[in-house]
């Protein structure tokens, strides 16, 4: 019995922290010093994108569930390069939308293939989401 005990610590402690979920998330990587030198900051956001904090957090749950953080990072071949094209967090248009004050919002992902594979079309492929402030997905279609 004490071997059994002793097998299943050794496995779960050589599982670390991916068992715990905790390995799943991958620090920013920086870029090399040249290129950060080149960087000069907008003097105004009023053209951009703006998200706010609870849309933030729906669009992350969206995003997580959708194309998993650390997800499909192996190689390709040229056979699957619509697959692999389609694993990629930026072959996707995302359009968030909250209709009214009710804490709801809907994540919709929208494949765009024209950074890897140019010449295909695509219909569907994407997904659309309901996701609360709180990240807790309600439905998925």
């Amino acid at each position: 019995m004490g071997r059994w005990v002793a097998l299943a610590m050794v496995l779960l402690v050589s599982q670390g922290c991916s068992l715990f979920r905790y390995g799943l998330y991958r620090k920013a990587e920086w870029a090399p010093s040249e290129l950060v030198a080149r960087v000069r900051f907008p003097e105004s956001y009023d053209l951009g994108a703006h998200i706010e904090g609870p849309s933030v957090v729906a669009l992350q749950a969206a995003l997580n569930d959708f194309l998993p953080p650390g997800g499909s990072t192996s190689a390709h071949t040229d056979d699957d390069r619509v697959a692999r094209c389609l694993s990629l967090r930026e072959s996707f248009r995302v359009s968030i939308w909250q209709p009214n004050d009710n804490n709801i919002f809907f994540v919709r992902f929208t494949p765009d293939l024209s950074r890897c594979a140019p010449e295909v079309t695509l219909s569907g492929g994407g997904a659309e989401y309901a996701v609360d402030a709180e990240g807790r997905i309600l439905a998925k279609r």
